[in-house]
């Protein structure tokens, strides 16, 4: 049977808000393309599905809605975390395109995962006067894209307010976009507590080294729609069931 959940990562302290990513754990010997995963990706809409191509060797591929393939994501890989810990069969490590990531699940509920930041999107950063410019865009400033507009909140704390959005790949607003953090993170050789998007979702970024840096977040879990679990079980042949009792 295919496993199929929905998380959203990076809540708030109210346990609301974050960013959706649909969980899909592949059964053992399912026969199914690429093109198939980004085809169904792309149908739902839904700003990233994470299919579980090989849960004991943690290997994903993510699928973004807007055609392209995700060679590496922060909420969608956070959420898988979440996803499998719900399961039953927690995590150390998974490997999407771009390579192995470290990942833990920590007692208080917290979700890290540990990357280099160089496997982000090159996402572009500026920084604006105030929370308040940003919270009142609409879109990005002229002449930008695949940028996150950032300002601080309170410098001394490393508490930061943020936006993003990429329009020449199609990509809207990204309400929690936790690889451009990772950057901005890195950029500023510093430990962040990002309040992103428009609802005010809340990611934590902290740098290792010059390389890495750990991204952090809290995860809910639930049932897709059944307009989902429909998409879903056509490319699968019916075979898909929700969280385990």
């Amino acid at each position: 049977m295919t496993d199929c959940l929905l998380a959203h990562a990076f809540m708030n302290a109210d346990g609301s808000f974050g960013n959706p990513a649909l969980v899909v754990v592949e059964p053992e010997g399912v026969s199914v393309t690429r093109e198939q995963r980004q085809a169904l990706a792309t149908r739902l809409g839904i700003p990233a599905v994470v299919f579980v191509q090989n849960l004991a060797h943690g290997i994903v591929s993510i699928h973004g809605n807007y055609g392209q393939e995700i060679q590496f994501g922060g909420h969608p890989l956070l959420a898988t975390v979440e996803v499998l810990h719900r399961l039953g069969t927690p995590v150390k490590e998974l490997t999407p395109a771009a390579g192995p990531v470290n990942c833990r699940r920590d007692p208080d509920g917290m979700v890290w995962l540990k990357a280099p930041a160089a496997w982000s999107k090159p996402w572009r950063h500026l920084e604006m006067e105030s929370p308040a410019i940003i919270d009142s865009l609409t879109e990005l400033p002229p002449g930008e894209d695949f940028t996150q507009v950032w300002a601080w909140m309170n410098r001394e704390a490393g508490k930061v307010r943020a936006r993003l959005w990429a329009p020449r790949i199609g990509k809207g607003e990204d309400e929690a976009c936790g690889s451009a953090s990772m950057l901005l993170a890195l950029k500023l050789g510093r430990d962040l507590e990002v309040v992103h998007g428009q609802q005010g979702s809340i990611i934590f970024a902290k740098p290792v080294d010059d390389v890495e840096v750990e991204l952090g977040g809290r995860c809910t879990v639930e049932e897709p729609d059944p307009a989902t679990y429909a998409q879903v079980a056509e490319l699968y042949g019916d075979r898909v069931k929700g969280q385990r009792s």
